[in-house]
């Protein structure tokens, strides 16, 4: 049985202020947060998606391991595997 090649989310991450938090840019397995629904996860593969986030994120990066960040709200875009994330808006 042949092996799957594991598959990634490209994450890239900003702070407003930037000088605040800094930035994260690489590889994740999943990310996790809240929005007006309630909880939710992105995976590789996941549908084209926007929304608004609040309270925390968890990246499950390729490299660190799982990572959180608190903050008040945020916004989620997730367009082909490719997830860009703004905090602190």
């Amino acid at each position: 049985m042949a092996k799957e090649k594991e598959q990634y989310l490209e994450v890239e991450l900003f702070w407003a202020p930037v000088e605040e938090k800094g930035k994260l840019e690489g590889k994740a397995k999943s990310i996790s947060s809240r929005n007006e629904m309630g909880n939710f996860d992105i995976l590789p593969q996941h549908i084209n998606f926007i929304t608004l986030i609040f309270d925390s994120i968890i990246i499950d990066t390729k490299q660190q391991g799982k990572i959180e960040y608190e903050f008040n709200r945020g916004v989620l875009e997730v367009s082909n595997d490719k997830v860009k994330i703004f905090l602190q808006l």
